[in-house]
């Protein structure tokens, strides 16, 4: 599977133990190892959440080159967030170079590697999720942790309505966007030759026709909604209900168990 085949957030269907889990093991999971990354201080203890992310990777059943694929599209994030955090950060002794006392620090050094390491974390952990969970159910089991709000008179319903909407689009608006781009190379355009400021001006081409085409694909959404019968504020029936498996439990008892060891020990 090509890097540009592979969307940010979305769904790539196997036979796996991470797709067969409950949507709501995956939340939990997901926030329960996104506390322990964060919380974590700089030590050994991330060499163990690393491991935990190899697991889940070798779970999904999708193949080395799919994260490879994925973790690519943040580059360009992780090396800013590399560079700008050890340019600002001058606590410690300072790095020499062969007698040259260097404006940067080796603390500054650590604490970029550390962070950047978090942050590789953060998005291997919910890729995970989106890789390996279809939208619908996402939204499903984020409301059922959001239920408890409807009591303070939250409309839940709707809110995960526009959050399943919001995912299913990302990924089709990132598809059209590339079709774009397809169409403009083979009228042999090249979006990305020439200068900086030629190459803004040829993607913001784009723009008009992209902005146009969500709006189709919203009205169109729009339509098949209300053909199909649904009214906002009404209750409504599920074919599919989520039930927990056996698996689920295992899966529930492992992640306390490595959150409360990242956390607590």
């Amino acid at each position: 599977m090509r890097s540009k085949e592979i969307s940010i957030g979305g769904y790539l269907p196997a036979n796996s133990i991470l797709h067969k889990l409950d949507p709501r093991t995956k939340l939990f999971g997901l926030a329960a190892i996104l506390a322990s990354v964060f919380l974590i201080p700089c030590s050994y203890k991330i060499f163990f959440l690393f491991l935990a992310a190899v697991l889940a990777l070798l779970l999904s059943g999708l193949g080395w080159r799919v994260w490879i694929d994925g973790l690519r599209k943040f580059r360009l994030m992780l090396l800013f967030t590399l560079i700008l955090n050890f340019a600002l950060n001058r606590d410690g002794l300072p790095i020499q170079i062969h007698g040259f006392v260097t404006p940067f620090s080796y603390d500054g050094l650590i604490n970029s590697v550390f962070l950047t390491a978090r942050i590789v974390l953060a998005v291997i952990f919910s890729l995970s999720l989106t890789f390996t969970t279809l939208p619908l159910k996402i939204v499903k089991g984020l409301q059922f942790f959001m239920s408890p709000l409807k009591m303070i008179g939250t409309p839940v319903d709707d809110a995960a309505l526009v959050l399943f909407l919001a995912l299913r689009f990302v990924p089709m608006l990132q598809e059209e966007w590339l079709r774009l781009i397809e169409a403009q190379e083979s009228r042999g355009i090249d979006l990305m030759s020439g200068t900086l400021s030629i190459r803004i001006r040829r993607l913001m081409s784009l723009i008009v026709p992209s902005m146009l085409l969500a709006f189709r694909k919203s009205e169109e959404l729009s339509t098949a909604m209300a053909t199909r019968g649904f009214r906002p504020g009404e209750e409504r029936t599920e074919y599919n209900p989520l039930v927990f498996s056996y698996r689920d439990f295992y899966a529930w008892g492992f992640i306390l168990f490595v959150a409360l060891s990242e956390i607590i020990l």
